[in-house]
């Protein structure tokens, strides 16, 4: 350690002076570019680009800091990465939701697990400090560097650092004298014509415009900083939260637990037993009950997802709080939750083949889409369940759910939810036997070109409703295209707009008419009007 750093704070002592400056000069670099690509911008490509140059930063501080990542350091990086992408790559809106929602999340669980790493030894504790302490940790720790910058630029020379304190002061009066200013204008009337004259030599528009910049570039570059330091102050060896003890003391007996399982693995038998007679047995037994085999189908596949879910809370809360110290009894229970496991793997392939029968008669949506796919990954959590049950690992299934919500977020991207609806219901379209044609219209972007290539498909009474869709999703996209450049763009707006182009003839026959009251109208025939509402973009 080197004498100029021997007398910084504790949490400072690691950090090399000479860095202090680059860091923070870095961070703001980085906060202007946040304001660059976002500020005033749908977002767009610029969610991976402002995520690859964040991590590309954090590479680079740490090689200048000599701060080695953990080895599922680079797991994250990549995971992160992956969601990041799905932005400009998909439109749909649940996509959308969880690619920018699971990068936040594990963007706070890269900083809390950079070092000390042992990511698959996490337990829910771990996560949810993670994920909730994480981002207040931030606005924390940049204070540290800054003032170590600023000693560093200094040097001690009280010109400097008056001027610097000068420049603090201004940037932090300035905001606070323009909202007492509104609101005293507010207030008296005079005094507000008194301000709107001494401001008149300025343009209102531009200066607010630079403020606002100003704020997100500082707010950003703050952040970022807070968490790059709280990444790599961290010891490898650090601790998990709570090592190797669960959250709650084991309180319940083993007696108890076990008449819990034994009864639900008993009433998940019997709705078993009725699912193999029923369901699995062919539609004759269920026409002798009194059933079409669609009515016995379309009801049932959401709540046997949703019993899925609870029993598996019930098996992991039961794990956590029974005390399991007798070696034969503790097989009973193993016994038990294994078969519950068994029994509701054969309830989610009843729900699957649910949802498939009511698909193929009723067609797909958004809503049916994510239970399809939320079932397999759900399969997949019971196998890895059972398997830690087993091993007496039950922790580490905080961080294998979390690796199960990407798979399912990066599997909802790789299917294209809207195009694959789409494409099902035209390829069925005989079984369903009704379209509903206009439906399609209301999916995103993604859904676009396919609907183009299945345009000549669609009945013949639905033609105008559907042509007046893409009519009013073409004027959307014109109308977004003025106003956003390349830091907006998502690859399915430059597909549909391209798709649109190839039948712009048939769409001028619908055109979008404006009304006075704010809204898009289309006059459809006889006298019926479609109006233009946004869509996900």
């Amino acid at each position: 350690m080197t004498e100029s750093n021997a007398g910084a704070p504790a949490d400072q002592q690691d950090w090399k002076p000479s860095s202090s400056l680059y860091l923070a000069l870095t961070a703001l670099g980085l906060g202007w570019l946040a304001q660059f690509l976002f500020y005033g911008h749908p977002i767009g490509i610029s969610f991976p680009l402002w995520i690859a140059a964040a991590l590309a930063s954090l590479l680079i501080w740490s090689r200048q800091e000599g701060r080695t990542p953990a080895g599922s350091s680079y797991l994250l990086f990549a995971l992160i990465l992956a969601l990041a992408v799905l932005v400009p790559l998909r439109v749909e809106p649940m996509t959308t939701f969880l690619a920018i929602a699971l990068t936040v999340a594990l963007l706070g669980i890269l900083v809390r697990a950079y070092r000390p790493g042992r990511l698959f030894e996490w337990g829910w504790l771990d996560m949810l400090v993670a994920v909730v302490w994480v981002p207040l940790e931030a606005w924390i720790r940049p204070w540290g560097v800054l003032s170590t910058a600023q000693a560093r630029v200094t040097r001690g020379e009280q010109s400097k650092s008056t001027a610097l304190a000068i420049v603090r002061g201004a940037l932090l009066a300035l905001p606070i004298l323009i909202v007492f200013a509104a609101l005293l204008s507010a207030a008296d009337l005079v005094f507000g014509d008194w301000v709107e004259q001494a401001l008149s030599w300025l343009d209102l528009e531009w200066f607010f415009n630079l403020v606002g910049r100003t704020i997100v570039t500082l707010a950003a570059g703050l952040f970022l900083l807070g968490a790059v330091v709280a990444a790599l102050r961290r010891e490898r060896d650090e601790a998990r939260l709570n090592d190797g003890e669960p959250l709650l003391k084991p309180f319940l007996g083993m007696v108890e637990a076990l008449i819990v399982l034994g009864s639900v693995d008993l009433l998940f038998a019997l709705f078993v037993l009725v699912q193999a007679r029923y369901f699995f047995g062919g539609e004759a037994n269920i026409s002798q009950a009194g059933y079409t085999y669609a009515e016995y189908a379309r009801r049932g596949f959401g709540e046997l997802v949703f019993v899925s879910f609870l029993a598996l809370g019930m098996i992991l809360a039961l794990a956590s709080w029974v005390r399991r110290s007798q070696s034969r009894a503790g097989g009973w229970f193993n016994g038990l939750s294994g078969g519950l496991v068994l029994l509701t793997g054969v309830m989610l392939l009843s729900a699957y083949q649910r949802l498939n029968l009511y698909e193929q008669a009723y067609g797909f949506t958004r809503l049916r889409s994510y239970t399809h796919i939320a079932i397999g990954w759900l399969a997949v959590l019971f196998a890895a369940f059972l398997i830690l049950l087993f091993m007496r690992q039950l922790r580490r299934f905080a961080p294998i759910s979390l690796m199960a919500a990407v798979g399912f977020a990066l599997t909802l991207g790789i299917v294209d939810v809207d195009a694959r609806i789409v494409e099902h219901n035209f390829e069925h379209i005989d079984s369903i036997g009704e379209l509903d044609a206009y439906y399609l219209t209301t999916l995103s972007n993604d859904a676009v070109p396919a609907i183009v290539a299945r345009l000549d498909q669609v009945p013949e009474e639905d033609q105008p409703r559907v042509l007046a869709g893409l009519s009013c999703r073409r004027y959307l996209l014109d109308r977004a295209a003025e106003r956003t450049d390349w830091r907006s763009f998502r690859l399915p707006n430059s597909r549909a707009a391209d798709a649109l182009g190839t039948i712009s003839e048939r769409l001028d026959a619908y055109p979008v008419e404006e009304t006075g009251d704010g809204y898009e109208e289309i006059h459809l025939e006889k006298d019926e009007v479609q109006y233009c509402y946004p869509y996900s973009f």
